[in-house]
């Protein structure tokens, strides 16, 4: 299966794209996308549902901002978060997918042992 040729990226766009890869690299951060995949949720919200420090879950939703995969909005002494691109769902689905075909594959194999 060919696909059309692109352009090849300059390393400047090539880091871009290596550091919004890198933002689903974390397990918490992943926990942290899954939960706003429900809607919007404040920091107090997310720290109860992932677990972890504040601390900790803040760093983690500081470094998803920055890679431009969540919004954030104040309200009140609040900060609320939410997914500011979909394209976190189609990632999250591609990857899914993939591991689903794996481990279907690795129970067929087996059952033909």
């Amino acid at each position: 299966m060919s696909q059309p040729k692109k352009p090849k990226l300059d390393r400047t766009a090539l880091e871009k794209v290596a550091k919004v890869f890198s933002a689903f690299s974390d397990a918490t951060r992943l926990a942290i996308l899954q939960e706003l995949m429900g809607g919007q949720r404040t920091v107090g919200e997310l720290v109860d549902e992932v677990g972890g420090s504040q601390g900790n879950v803040s760093k983690q939703l500081q470094l998803l901002h920055e890679a431009g995969l969540l919004e954030r909005k104040k309200e009140g002494n609040q900060v609320i978060y939410s997914i500011a691109d979909e394209m976190v769902f189609a990632m999250c689905e591609l990857v899914c997918d993939k591991l689903n075909r794996e481990s279907q594959a690795r129970q067929e194999f087996a059952f033909q042992i």
